[in-house]
């Protein structure tokens, strides 16, 4: 068992999912889990901007990261917090990292509201994954079982009817012989 996870361990393989915030808070605390193990987590900040040089001030920031983790289904969870702009928002998005494509989480927190945006190979639920499967092979074996179902009750209705006749001839045989 143990070389058997050494041997899983090493030759699992890792993509890179690009983790890309964008944000009106002045400071926060970035932190974002992976199947509920910590991934990335920094104190971000935004810069203040005046519109048209006096008008009113409006705060940007961004972060860009790219973090490795385990090809396959992952579930992401994204916090953000800011104690001084009193904003504190947890959310999570369903991702599927797969070897060759590439993955991205695009998070933004504008106005009040944390969301979360996707963009890489979809994302089935297992049930719809299974439901699929078992959809398909269910119709399969119905299709099987109908048609020897169907098979069999020719054959019971041929050999009934070859026997009838049978019957009527012998019956009919043995009629003639009285005459």
């Amino acid at each position: 068992m143990i070389v058997l996870g050494i041997y899983l361990y090493t030759t699992s393989e890792y993509g890179d999912l690009n983790l890309v915030c964008r944000h009106n808070l002045q400071s926060a605390e970035l932190t974002v889990l992976v199947d509920g193990r910590t991934a990335f987590s920094d104190q971000i900040s935004g810069t203040v901007k005046k519109r048209f040089g006096f008008l009113d001030k409006k705060v940007e920031g961004s972060v860009s990261k790219s973090i490795s983790i385990p090809l396959g289904k992952h579930t992401v969870r994204v916090s953000l917090k800011s104690t001084p702009e009193r904003f504190e928002q947890t959310k999570q998005i369903m991702i599927n990292l797969v070897s060759g494509k590439e993955a991205t989480v695009a998070i933004t927190a504008q106005r009040g509201d944390l969301s979360l945006a996707y963009q890489g190979a979809p994302v089935l639920a297992d049930k719809e994954v299974h439901s699929f499967w078992s959809g398909s092979l269910w119709s399969v074996l119905v299709t099987a079982i109908s048609s020897v179902g169907s098979a069999a009750i020719g054959f019971l209705v041929q050999e009934f009817l070859r026997t009838r006749k049978a019957a009527l001839l012998r019956i009919r045989g043995t009629d003639s012989q009285f005459e």
